[in-house]
C-alpha cells in the first residue's frame, strides 16, 4: 500500500517537472491546462510548479518512512485529501461548476475518485482512531460550511439608489442596460470602471458634454445594468459582446471609447475586433497585459474559495477599505461615494461578476494584439496606483503604435475621481 501511494506521489512530481519545460499536453495552452485541472486560471510557471513537485517527493518520502515527522506529514496530507474530495463530491453534483467544461468531467471521473482513495489509504497508514476521526471530520466540515457560503448564501440586495437625470436604460439581447447620456455631437463612450458604477465618470461627463454627446454605460456586471442571460460568461467575448449590442441598439457607428482598469481591457479588446467602430480610445489604468493581478483579486480565482470571498465583500466596511485603497485624496472618499460603489455591488449578477470576471478574462488576448491596434489611445496611469502598477503605462507605450502615455502625480487607480481635474483636461483636448 505504502509502495503504491508513494509511487502515485513521484507520478504527480514528474508530471509537474514536465509542465516547468513549458508542456502543457494534454491541454492545447497553459490557460487551458489550469482551467482543466483547477477550475480556474493559475501560473503553471516553472517557479510555481517546481515547488509542487518537490513537495510532492517529500510526500512520497514521508509514506515510505516509518518516522514519526513522516506520520504527520502523512496525516496533514490524509486531511488535505479529505477536503479536496469534499469539494469534488459538491462540484460533481454540478454545485459550483458547469457540466459542459473538462474540469468538470476530470473531477468527477478522476480527481475525486484519486483523492478519496488516497485519503482512504493515508488513513490505513495511521493507527489513532480518534486522530483519523479528527483528520477526516475537520476538513469535511470546513468544506461543507464554505461551499454554503459560496454557493448557498446570497448578500441582502440593497435598494437601488435615485437614478440621476442622466439616466437611460435600453434593453438589448443580454441585458436590460443602463447608461447616463447629455450633450450633442460626435459620439464619446465611456465605461464604467470594473466593479464601479456609471457615475465615477461625472465630472468628465458634465466637461466632456460640451462638445460630445457622451454616453457613460454600465456593461453586464456593473452598477444598474440587469442580464436577461443568468449563463453570461463574464469573459472578453461576452464582455465585447455586450458593448456591441449597446451601440447597435443606439445605432452609433463608430465612437470613441473609453475606461478605467477592468472597463478600459474591455474597450480596448473591442476596439481590436472591431477597428472601424472606434475612432480613439482613452485608457485610464487599464487591464489588458497579461500579468497577475494583486492577491486580492487573484485569490478570487480558485472556485469555493471566490465565490466565498466575493460574498464576504459585499460589505459597506470592506467596500469602504477597497475604496479607501485606491485613493490618494481620501477627502474624496465621500458617504455618498461610498453608497454608490456598496449599493450596485449588492446586486446578484454584480457580487457574480467579481469573481466570474477575475476567471474569465484571458488579457493575452489583447496583450498579443496592442502591436496591431492603431486607433490614436490617450493612457493614463497615476503614481500611486495599488491595483495595476504604474510600470504597465510604459509597456502600453512601448506596444500601442499611436499612443500618447501620461503619469500622473499624487494619483491612485481611481483616476475619473481621484483625479478627474486633471484627467478632464487631458480627455477634452485628446478627443477634441
Amino acid at each position: 500500500m505504502r509502495r503504491l501511494v508513494a509511487a502515485v506521489h513521484g507520478l504527480l512530481a514528474v508530471l509537474h517537472v514536465y509542465w516547468a519545460t513549458g508542456a502543457t499536453w494534454p491541454a492545447p495552452d497553459e490557460r487551458s491546462l489550469s482551467l482543466a485541472v483547477l477550475g480556474g486560471p493559475a501560473d503553471f510557471s516553472p517557479r510555481v510548479v517546481l515547488p509542487l513537485a518537490a513537495l510532492h517527493v517529500l510526500f512520497a518520502a514521508a509514506i515510505l518512512t516509518r518516522f514519526k515527522v513522516s506520520r504527520l506529514v502523512v496525516g496533514g496530507l490524509a486531511a488535505g485529501l479529505a477536503a479536496r474530495a469534499t469539494a469534488g463530491l459538491i462540484w460533481a453534483c454540478g454545485v459550483g461548476t458547469d457540466p459542459s467544461t473538462p474540469f468538470f468531467w476530470l473531477n468527477l471521473l478522476f480527481y475525486t475518485p484519486l483523492c478519496i482513495a488516497l485519503c482512504i489509504a493515508d488513513l490505513r497508514m495511521l493507527r489513532a482512531r480518534r486522530l483519523k476521526a479528527v483528520l477526516v471530520s475537520v476538513p469535511v466540515i470546513g468544506v461543507v460550511l464554505l461551499s454554503l457560503l459560496a454557493y448557498g448564501y446570497q448578500p441582502t440586495q440593497q435598494p437601488s439608489a435615485a437614478q440621476s437625470a442622466d439616466s437611460r436604460y435600453v434593453d438589448t439581447q443580454l441585458a436590460r442596460i443602463h447608461y447616463l447620456q447629455r450633450g450633442t455631437g460626435s459620439p464619446v463612450v465611456l465605461l464604467s470602471p470594473g466593479a464601479a458604477p456609471a457615475t465615477a465618470w461625472t465630472a468628465e461627463l458634465v466637461e466632456l458634454s460640451k462638445y460630445h454627446a457622451v454616453y457613460v454605460v454600465d456593461l453586464p456586471g456593473q452598477g444598474e445594468t440587469r442580464l436577461h442571460d443568468e449563463r453570461f460568461a463574464f469573459d472578453l467575448d461576452s464582455m465585447t459582446t455586450a458593448l456591441g449590442q449597446f451601440l447597435d441598439a443606439l445605432h452609433l457607428r463608430e465612437v470613441a471609447l473609453g475606461g478605467n482598469s477592468w472597463s478600459g481591457g474591455w474597450g480596448l479588446a473591442y476596439a481590436q475586433r472591431n477597428p472601424d467602430r472606434v475612432s480613439r480610445l482613452v485608457l485610464l489604468a487599464p487591464s489588458g497585459l497579461d500579468e497577475r493581478d494583486v492577491w486580492s483579486w487573484e485569490i478570487l480565482k480558485p472556485p469555493l474559495i471566490g465565490e466565498a470571498l466575493a460574498k464576504l465583500a459585499v460589505n459597506r466596511s470592506m467596500v469602504e477599505a477597497a475604496v479607501r485603497d485606491m485613493f490618494v485624496h481620501k477627502d474624496l472618499v465621500t458617504p455618498q461615494l461610498l453608497d454608490s460603489m456598496w449599493v450596485p455591488g449588492t446586486y446578484r449578477d454584480n457580487v457574480r461578476s467579481m469573481y466570474a470576471l477575475e476567471r474569465g478574462l484571458d488579457w493575452s488576448v489583447t496583450e498579443r494584439a496592442l502591436p496591431s491596434t492603431l486607433q490614436p489611445t490617450l493612457v493614463l496611469w497615476g503614481d500611486r496606483d495599488t491595483v495595476l502598477p504604474v510600470a504597465q503605462a510604459a509597456r502600453f507605450g512601448k506596444l500601442l503604435p499611436n499612443a500618447t502615455v501620461d503619469v500622473l502625480p499624487a494619483c491612485g487607480h481611481a483616476l475619473t475621481v481621484d483625479c478627474a481635474d486633471r484627467v478632464t483636461p487631458l480627455l477634452t483636448a485628446f478627443l477634441r
